[in-house]
């Protein structure tokens, strides 16, 4: 199969698999030029480049024939604004929803590692920010993965959870030692069940998306 060439000279663009579609609840660090629209807001696009944001906000009235009409405005960026933080990721920021002072906020990424950096940074000039849930685009057999705020974890908690999840600890089928993986964590074992036992208290007590089974 032939490759064509890049349109605009030089080799062909290099894309990038992102199977993972996260969203976000954010509640604000301030105000926003959207609180000065009085309608209810249907979508928005966002356009962000280093000084300025470009808005085109579809909202419920004027003459369009579906009763809706489309008004553009740039203004320069706030401070507090999360969807520069998605654009520091080379992320794309998609306003799912706007509320008074908050945003439901979609974007794809490649590792949940970046959605834990994201929600750091966004956390950082925001009031208040969590995970609605982390779906993956390419695993039929799991439609949804339940809603984990993975930055709640510490780094080190992070880092033992994938690497006895990569070495197989999980997995009824492999035999993954804990002494194993505590030396290449350059731990004690007792260290590691600990930071394990931490962890996956923490993951198990955000599963509120109904996933688990209940108790009759």
């Amino acid at each position: 199969m032939s490759v064509e060439p890049d349109p605009v000279g030089g080799s062909p663009p290099e894309f990038e698999e992102r199977n993972l579609r996260v969203v976000l609840e954010v509640e604000r660090g301030g105000p926003c030029v959207l609180d000065n629209l009085a309608d209810d807001i249907i979508s928005v696009d966002v356009r962000l480049d280093n000084r300025s944001c470009n808005l085109d906000v579809r909202i419920e009235q004027g003459s369009g024939v579906d009763g809706s009409c489309t008004k553009h405005v740039s203004r320069e960026l706030c401070a507090h604004c999360p969807g520069k933080v998605f654009s520091e990721y080379g992320c794309l920021p998609r306003y799912l929803q706007v509320d008074d002072g908050g945003f439901i906020m979609e974007t794809y990424v490649s590792d949940t590692e970046t959605v834990a950096e994201i929600v750091e940074d966004v956390r950082e000039i925001c009031e208040r920010v969590s995970v609605r849930s982390i779906v993956s685009t390419n695993r039929s057999e799991f439609r949804e993965i339940c809603s984990i705020d993975i930055s709640m974890l510490t780094a080190k908690q992070r880092e033992a959870l994938g690497v006895a999840q990569e070495a197989g600890y999980y997995d009824p089928e492999r035999d993954a030692a804990l002494d194993e993986l505590a030396n290449e964590l350059d731990i004690t074992p007792s260290a590691l069940s600990q930071r394990l036992r931490r962890a996956e208290s923490n993951v198990l007590r955000q599963l509120t998306c109904g996933c688990l089974p209940k108790s009759e």
